[in-house]
């Protein structure tokens, strides 16, 4: 599996469009600035993000990133717990409120399959969307949901024992299968007129810890995975891909922000970001 990984991380990189991105970006000087744009940062925030903000998953590093580049930008206010559906609804609303095309969207693990399904949608919030940076999102769900409800009586209990510590609805859960029929599994595809940037976490057996390490193990058996999710799930067709070697689900590497940064500017400097009506 981590040759297969490994194997994955060099096509990615050396496939067209994506070479032609990863070399654009690596060539961003991170200390540049952006020319005054009226771009609006949102932030599609992991699930558990109020809980487990240690993880990064409220979006706090890219939100500051943004600020200082001189992008307006915010978290959308979804409910840490929030299922698929309230959340994708929820991002919506929030983008109704935006000037078209001025949004660049950043989802972070399960924000990404909220963002799916509320571009997915169509309509107005559509309208509103420039970009998005899909990172290490579930745009397809997990396997690990489907094994969850194959697995024995007593994980479930210990599941739902979790959940209503936090007071999470167990659809949470259900909405990320994973199998056949379940509302995640059709590939996902880059809505017209959207240009998305998938980055993916390519992490080998020994670049994952604790409880990552054992669902990275769990899901071997189906292929490269970052410990939640399998790689190739982890991308919206139709977008580009960033492949970063030894980052795991929750994107723990030391390069992280200035990755971030360089995608920032490489938008600005490929102009698609609107530029401010004082510029």
């Amino acid at each position: 599996m981590d040759f297969a990984t490994a194997l994955l991380y060099d096509r990615i990189r050396h496939a067209e469009p994506h070479r032609a991105f990863i070399d654009a970006v690596d060539a961003i000087d991170p200390a540049a600035s952006l020319p005054p744009t009226s771009a609006r940062l949102l932030i599609a925030p992991a699930a558990f993000w109020r809980e487990y903000p240690q993880l990064g998953a409220d979006g706090a590093a890219v939100l500051n990133i943004a600020r200082e580049l001189g992008i307006s930008a915010e978290r959308i206010p979804t409910p840490s717990t929030g299922g698929v559906t309230e959340n994708a609804r929820i991002i919506r609303e929030a983008l109704a409120k935006e000037e078209d095309g001025s949004v660049i969207l950043v989802s972070l693990s399960k924000g990404g399959a909220d963002v799916r399904v509320a571009l997915e949608e169509g309509g107005a919030p559509l309208r509103k969307v420039r970009a998005w940076i899909n990172v290490c999102g579930l745009v397809h769900g997990t396997p690990l949901v489907d094994q969850f409800f194959a697995g024995p009586w007593w994980r479930r209990i210990v599941v739902r024992a979790f959940l209503a510590r936090h007071r999470a609805d167990f659809r949470l859960i259900r909405e990320l299968g994973h199998a056949p029929g379940s509302p995640l599994s059709a590939r996902a595809v880059a809505p017209e007129g959207v240009h998305v940037i998938n980055v993916i976490a390519c992490p080998l057996s020994d670049h994952t810890s604790g409880a990552l390490a054992k669902r990275h193990r769990q899901l071997s058996a189906l292929g490269p995975n970052d410990g939640s999710t399998l790689l190739t799930d982890a991308i919206v067709d139709g977008g580009v891909i960033y492949p970063v070697w030894g980052a795991d689900h929750y994107f723990r590497t030391p390069d992280a922000p200035m990755l971030i940064r360089r995608i920032l500017l490489h938008l600005g400097t490929a102009s698609h970001l609107p530029a401010s009506p004082a510029a």
